[in-house]
């Protein structure tokens, strides 16, 4: 047997194998995510799609926009693809009607859709030209269930799902993601070419299934991203722990393809938060005032304030007027600071979290200069986190934004409540989690954590020695549950290192408690809970990032008795009064509920007001990233024996199984099966 015979067989056994694996074993498409599942899934059967009749023909570019495909060649009555790696020729004869001895305009399609697949599966490579998202098995599979008929295109151009995709596609920016990610230059190339091309009346094989698989990666991808994120939230370096229910994404795709609501595909797929829909607007209308010439700089100098005059006066009015924080004056001197540029000052100052005096100081004056295009870019890094989240938050829960430094209550998507809140400091992040508050302690006793401890309460010991009894901290002899209690003037400090630091420390409830009077419980890995403080002249600062990592709240009794709302035995005035007994108790929620301790730099009211935060822990910086290397982009389709299948091939549905002959799709591959 010639060598050439032997590559031949083993690309072809290469290319059958995982095809007739996946098919005899019914494992071919379903696109099925792993339960639990949310309830926005829908749910069909079968992907028969539309024609639309078209009066022009197409004849489309010449050159190849997906890489790493084999060249198609005719030979007489038999079409074929020549591998341009190997350079041996296989024949694919055509299993349905030929014309004017050519070959069927969809039969040519289909047969170029195989020599790209086959590309794509047996040489496991594509060149940097264009790169499809998908994974090429996931294509595979599609195309296997439909027996590798066109999705997007017909003899007669494309069809209606087709035209609406390619808008959908050119308006990505609209939902915070790049158009160019989808394929838009190299799809508007061949539509170009389509328009102004009559060159040949029927249209170029290669060319139409060159288009449908750049569609179908698009369809796949922009619905994956737009539903599920672009980065996974996952990695390493983003540091997210809030488990997101999987999507049956399977069943909406088929749902769209299959009624032909091409129209509803965005609105189906991304966020329903009410967060997300009002930073989309939002992103409008920054993208708007991109386009309109920006805003100028203030020019910098001394502090701003009503009654002053000069040049940056105009240029501040003008700043704020752009932006929308300030109408023009009725006063005729631009260049004088009035009481209606005073009033846009504050304005501006409340929805960036500045202190709100209208004098333009440093720390304003660097938030009025900061570019759009970054206030772009930060709206659209916030609206992935939203893409992260379940789509259903719960009737009720609580909010905190560690960039806002606040705690909200929400229900039915509106905030009830906002309580001020103390956060993380830069060295101690407060993480993003969810868990469910479980139960509240009325003055809790502080089992103080090891690394404070070491880091924070043993240097004061070494200082003060009598810093313990000061603060009502007891000493015992380890972690255990029975642990005996030590005197700590038994103990010489002087010699105990953080290596040999065995002990468990724990304040007893008093007014110095560093949890105050109320803590309330939702049990995770990090040791993290919301609690009160004695510091409370923290509150009245701007930027309150002073805690270890756990939550202080301003108002500890009137979110205690909101979450007792329904318990007969506790109202406020029980609660105060139990507090003031100064007596340690638990309590346990009859209906826990949840809370969502998430980063947002860019979020909008209710009323249209878009608010913008500082970075402070740098994850906006380190999305950014993210994004730009796709370094962590989730793949859209795992390999089967990964434990994150995003998509996950399964079972074809009953009603088509029997339409796939294992024989054809053979005879499509290699022109004799009998050489295997």
């Amino acid at each position: 047997m010639y060598l050439g015979d032997k590559n031949m067989r083993l690309w072809a056994l290469l290319f059958i194998l995982p095809v007739s694996i996946l098919l005899l074993s019914g494992n071919v498409y379903s696109l099925n995510l792993n339960d639990p599942v949310d309830k926005y899934s829908l749910n069909t059967d079968s992907f028969p799609f539309a024609k639309k009749k078209r009066n022009d023909h197409i004849n489309f570019a010449s050159n190849s926009m997906i890489p790493g495909s084999f060249s198609l060649t005719k030979c007489n009555n038999t079409c074929g693809f020549k591998d341009t790696f190997n350079q041996s020729l296989i024949n694919i004869p055509m299993q349905n009607i030929k014309t004017n001895n050519c070959c069927n305009l969809i039969d040519e399609v289909r047969e170029c859709l195989i020599s790209k697949l086959a590309s794509l599966i047996i040489k496991n490579k594509i060149d940097s030209k264009t790169t499809l998202i998908c994974n090429p098995k996931l294509l595979l599979a599609f195309y296997l269930h439909r027996e590798v008929k066109p999705v997007w295109v017909t003899k007669d151009g494309l069809n209606n799902k087709a035209e609406v995709l390619i808008k959908i596609i050119i308006e990505a920016d609209h939902e915070g993601l790049d158009s160019e990610t989808y394929h838009q230059k190299d799809i508007l190339t061949l539509l170009t070419d389509i328009k102004f091309s009559m060159v040949s009346d029927t249209p170029d094989p290669a060319k139409l299934a060159e288009l449908d698989l750049l569609l179908t990666d698009a369809f796949f991808s922009y619905g994956f991203h737009l539903s599920e994120g672009i980065v996974d939230p996952y990695s390493k370096n983003l540091n997210w722990y809030i488990n997101k229910p999987k999507r049956r994404l399977g069943n909406i795709f088929q749902t769209v393809l299959y009624d032909g609501k091409m129209e509803g595909f965005v609105d189906v797929l991304q966020p329903h938060h009410s967060g997300y829909l009002r930073l989309k607007l939002a992103l409008l209308k920054y993208q708007k005032i991109k386009r309109s010439g920006c805003w100028h700089e203030v020019p910098s100098g001394g502090k701003l304030r009503k009654g002053d005059y000069g040049t940056r006066i105009a240029a501040l009015r003008s700043r704020l007027i752009i932006s929308g924080d300030s109408t023009d004056s009725t006063n005729s001197n631009q260049d004088y600071f009035d009481e209606v540029l005073e009033d846009g000052v504050r304005r501006f100052q409340a929805r960036h979290g500045l202190k709100v005096d209208g004098i333009v100081g440093s720390k304003t004056l660097l938030a009025l200069n900061v570019p759009v295009e970054d206030r772009i870019r930060q709206i659209r890094l916030n609206m992935e986190r939203w893409r992260w989240l379940p789509q259903d938050l719960g009737k009720s829960y609580l909010m905190v934004n560690t960039a806002n430094f606040k705690l909200n209550v929400i229900e039915n998507e509106q905030s009830i409540k906002s309580i001020k809140a103390i956060v993380g400091k830069i060295k101690r992040r407060t993480p993003i989690l969810s868990r469910k508050i479980t139960y509240l302690e009325l003055n809790p006793y502080w089992n103080i954590p090891q690394k404070i401890a070491l880091n924070d309460i043993l240097p004061c010991i070494k200082k003060k020695p009598c810093y313990l009894a000061d603060h009502n901290i007891r000493v015992f002899e380890n972690w255990e549950e029975n642990a005996r209690e030590l005197n700590p003037e038994s103990i010489d400090w002087a010699v105990i290192t953080k290596k040999k630091f065995v002990y468990k420390l724990r304040q007893d409830p008093a007014n110095s408690n560093a949890l105050g009077r109320v803590k309330f419980v939702f049990p995770n890995e990090f040791s993290i809970y919301l609690h009160d403080t004695p510091a409370r002249n923290l509150f009245n600062m701007t930027r309150r990032a002073f805690s270890s990592g756990c939550i202080r709240i301003e108002k500890p009794i009137e979110l205690a008795a909101y979450l007792l709302q329904n318990n007969s035995k506790w109202s406020l005035e029980k609660l105060v009064a139990a507090v003031n007994r100064k007596k340690n108790k638990t309590i346990f929620l009859s209906d826990p509920i949840k809370i969502y301790i998430l980063y947002w730099t860019a979020w909008v009211y209710k009323d249209g007001i878009v608010n913008f935060r500082d970075d402070i822990y740098g994850r906006d910086r380190r999305l950014s990233i993210a994004l730009n290397e796709k370094t962590t982009f989730p793949k859209v389709l795992y390999e089967e024996n990964s434990v994150k299948k995003y998509f996950s091939s399964r079972i074809l549905p009953v009603s088509n199984r029997s339409n796939i002959n294992m024989n054809k799709i053979r005879a499509w591959v290699v022109a004799d099966p009998s050489n295997l």
